[in-house]
């Protein structure tokens, strides 16, 4: 046993010294102690099968690695999937408004990674995505009154991402005010109290005693908006041919434990920040935000297969909403 052991570790450390170093530059909400950053540390490893050693440069604000990615200072980014949309719209478009719902789709999702129709839509010429890290769902976040109807949304300022021009259509679409913000600065501005409404991943909100921090009218409503991942984009060219094609399967036989991750998250925060609209105002939303998404299909923002792929994967977890009736 002491020299299988011993073997293996020689292995591991010829393996290592093989390896062609990759630098990938990392944005975690929650910085170097962040699940996010935990989960790299797995793939990692599991890069090393390929002779290629990981190297990550973790930074504060999501532009910061964006900037240092766009001069080639690394060769992989990992950013939301907002803000990733630059370098492959496919991938980029699993956050669009109301599009994943939950964390079940999102594993069927992981799961198809690397099906043929899946993975030539995230294989580009300067780019390429090789996974998504789930986030989880992001939910509306209020410390005012409470929101019972979406007309009283009207004239409320709400906290949205820069060029996101569905975000922004959506918030004109209410009469509400948007208010622009990243993941670095949105907890603080919303504590500020520079906005009303903040939609946030419960992730995102976790570290924090909301009742506390952000008054005690703080509630979270249980209703998707979008769904937030960090996408993993490569430059193709400087790792060996099929590393993408690896890592993609990577995600495929973690697709389980990572959106069981997430979930526990939500799980996490206690019962009375949630509240609940109506079902008959929840399924209101629902088309209305089906509208606005569907412009943006049809201009060409989101990318229709991807779209198109999610309302099925939709309809086998519920078969019972409203875009699955027939």
């Amino acid at each position: 046993m002491k020299k299988i052991i011993c073997t293996m570790l020689f292995g591991l450390i010829s393996s290592v010294s093989q390896a062609a170093t990759q630098s990938w530059c990392v944005f975690d909400p929650l910085n170097a102690q962040g699940e996010i950053v935990r989960s790299l540390k797995d793939i990692r490893l599991y890069a090393l099968q390929d002779q290629v050693q990981l190297k990550f440069q973790i930074f504060n604000t999501e532009q910061a690695a964006i900037q240092a990615f766009e001069k080639k200072q690394c060769s992989g980014l990992v950013a939301s999937n907002f803000n990733t949309y630059r370098y492959n719209k496919f991938m980029g478009t699993t956050g669009g408004i109301g599009l994943i719902p939950n964390n079940q789709v999102a594993r069927i999702f992981l799961q198809l990674l690397n099906h043929p129709n899946v993975e030539k839509r995230m294989i580009g010429t300067d780019f390429e995505a090789v996974g998504m890290i789930p986030v989880g769902t992001a939910y509306m976040m209020l410390n005012l009154e409470k929101i019972n109807k979406m007309t009283q949304l009207k004239g409320k300022s709400i906290g949205i991402l820069a060029n996101n021009p569905p975000q922004l259509a959506l918030v004109q679409s209410v009469g509400a005010r948007p208010t622009y913000v990243d993941f670095s600065n949105a907890l603080d501005l919303f504590k500020q109290n520079k906005m009303d409404v903040l939609t946030a991943p419960i992730y995102r909100i976790l570290p924090y005693d909301l009742k506390k921090e952000f008054g005690s009218a703080t509630q979270v409503y249980n209703f998707p908006l979008s769904y937030v991942a960090m996408n993993i984009v490569i430059r193709p060219e400087s790792y060996p041919k099929g590393f993408g094609h690896h890592i993609r399967g990577w995600f495929v036989k973690n697709s389980t434990a990572l959106t069981a991750q997430t979930t526990r998250w939500e799980n996490h925060l206690p019962a009375y920040y949630w509240a609940d609209l109506s079902e008959y105002e929840k399924q209101n939303y629902e088309a209305h935000v089906n509208k606005v998404r569907q412009r943006f299909v049809e201009n060409g923002y989101y990318d229709a297969y991807l779209v198109e792929l999610i309302k099925r994967l939709r309809c086998l977890d519920d078969p019972q909403y409203v875009e699955c009736r027939k």
